[in-house]
């Protein structure tokens, strides 16, 4: 599959700050069960603890803060360039997910 293709039946998730809460295990899950998963964190770092064996036609990583409406506005851009489309956002913060909403950059709430 090309990178950029959005697969309608896996689908795509984005998961903001995975350093936050349980975000990281979030995260795996939705990639284990099949999905395209885009994540953030704050730092490379926290970045490259989690990237460690990740099939990279179904991950995708952003360094940025979710907090930031730029940088909110920016991820949403990066992923949907990358898979196309996003079903799910999980933001503890809310700032994306607030931006995904208004911006109505998504195939389908799931």
């Amino acid at each position: 599959m090309n990178t950029r293709e959005f697969d309608r039946n896996r689908g795509v998730v984005l998961v903001t700050d995975i350093s936050r809460d349980h975000g990281a295990r979030v995260a795996f899950e939705f990639l284990e069960a099949g999905w395209n998963v885009a994540v953030t964190a704050r730092t490379v770092a926290e970045l490259v603890r989690f990237m460690t064996g990740k099939p990279a036609h179904h991950f995708f990583a952003i360094v940025a803060d979710p907090t930031d409406c730029l940088q909110a506005d920016r991820i949403l851009d990066r992923v949907t360039t990358r898979f196309g489309g996003i079903n799910r956002v999980v933001d503890p913060v809310g700032m994306v997910s607030a931006a995904w909403m208004q911006g109505e950059v998504f195939e389908a709430v799931a």
